[in-house]
């Protein structure tokens, strides 16, 4: 009798989770599909092949307008090139063909004198598109060119060493320290002697540094197989020791202007410690595990559920099962509410004024992009399959 009862109770598990894996191959198909119909096709906004994105200044007027950036369609080209692996054929070429458009817009953001360096938005156009001042002040605040632009790009397109090598001089020509003047003030004073990247590659940009910015920059450094150098060393070192104490939980927008958010900020974290072996940051494991779970109780929007699950996947650990019918309940989701970037003006200012001003709301932009967050969604359903 109980060798019946186990039978029946293997028989149902075993069809639920075959009916579990073909649920998500339908949907994955159908993002896939559904995210290659996103790419701009014709428009005078935007560049063909790109993803559209809309910004928002976050105090009144909202002025909720178009935004043609570089950074999404870049990041989610990122995002699908380390997806490829998982994808039948079907979909890997249907892949290959976004990532091909996306990756042609490129030269469109490159660096006026052709130095692998990308700015967020194209290089001859102007700065904040469709706002009320800041589109007509190009000339005063000038374009400065990005380093987590320029290392999801050459990341995405497959760049050629020589490529990647060029953008690694720049990051280390204005990494903290790399001369005497080049010192950071907007940082806890503890941290303002380590020699790590800054977001920019602009020479007389401030040096600056973001959470997020240094897990993409580590990343692009591991990806590309490039020797480490004491920046690299020490990049390492800043992350582990604010991991330790938990800045990531404590003031995530004061550790990272641009992220803001800790289940963005652990999103980074975690894609970085899967990627790549890094014990100064992997001993950390069980402690991130722990705060992403308490993320997630307290989360109510899908998408920071989405990339929450992603992360607990990526250590290793159990994740809630997050089932949504289809790509129409999902573009009705709390997800058109959610933001993964934004840009903040107050970055380079010393305490306390940075902390002040990094939450006055008239000088923060929110930026929104539909197909970067189904590519979010896509990476959950690959990673728990």
């Amino acid at each position: 009798m109980k060798k019946s009862i186990t039978i029946v109770v293997l028989f149902f598990c075993m069809n639920y989770y075959l009916h579990a894996q073909n649920s998500d191959a339908v949907l994955i198909d159908s993002l896939v599909e559904n995210i290659a119909q996103m790419q701009v096709k014709d428009s005078s906004e935007f560049y063909s092949g790109m993803f559209y994105s809309y910004r928002e200044c976050g105090g009144g007027p909202h002025n909720y307008q178009p935004d043609n950036n570089v950074f999404f369609t870049a990041i989610t080209a990122f995002g699908l090139r380390n997806m490829l692996p998982h994808f039948d054929t079907v979909n890997k070429n249907k892949v290959e063909r976004i990532i091909d458009k996306a990756t042609a817009t490129y030269p469109y953001f490159k660096n006026k004198y052709g130095e692998p360096f990308y700015n967020f938005w194209p290089t001859n156009a102007q700065i904040m598109p469709h706002s009320f001042v800041f589109k007509y002040l190009k000339s005063v605040f000038g374009q400065g060119e990005d380093a987590d632009d320029a290392a999801m790009v050459l990341m995405s397109s497959n760049a050629d060493d020589s490529t990647c090598n060029l953008l690694r001089q720049r990051m280390l020509q204005t990494s903290n320290l790399a001369t005497p003047k080049r010192k950071i003030v907007s940082t806890y004073k503890r941290y303002k002697e380590i020699p790590a990247y800054s977001t920019y590659l602009g020479l007389r940009m401030p040096v600056d540094f973001d959470f997020g910015v240094q897990c993409n920059l580590l990343y692009f450094i591991y990806d590309r197989h490039l020797p480490f150098t004491k920046q690299d060393t020490a990049t390492v070192y800043l992350l582990a020791e604010m991991v330790k104490n938990r800045e990531y939980m404590k003031a995530p927008t004061y550790l990272s202007p641009y992220y803001v958010k800790s289940s963005v900020l652990l999103y980074h974290l975690t894609r970085l410690i899967n990627a790549f072996h890094i014990p100064e940051l992997e001993i950390y494991k069980p402690q991130l595990i722990d705060d992403i779970k308490s993320e997630l109780q307290k989360s109510n929007n899908i998408m920071d559920k989405i990339i929450l699950s992603t992360s607990l996947l990526r250590l290793g650990a159990d994740a809630p099962n997050i089932d949504i019918a289809g790509i129409s309940a999902f573009e009705k989701s709390n997800q058109k509410q959610y933001i993964f970037f934004q840009a903040r003006a107050a970055f380079p200012y010393p305490s306390p004024f940075k902390q002040i001003f990094l939450h006055w709301s008239y000088i923060n932009y929110y930026f929104y992009c539909p197909a970067y967050n189904k590519m979010l969604w896509l990476e959950y359903l690959v990673e728990r399959n």
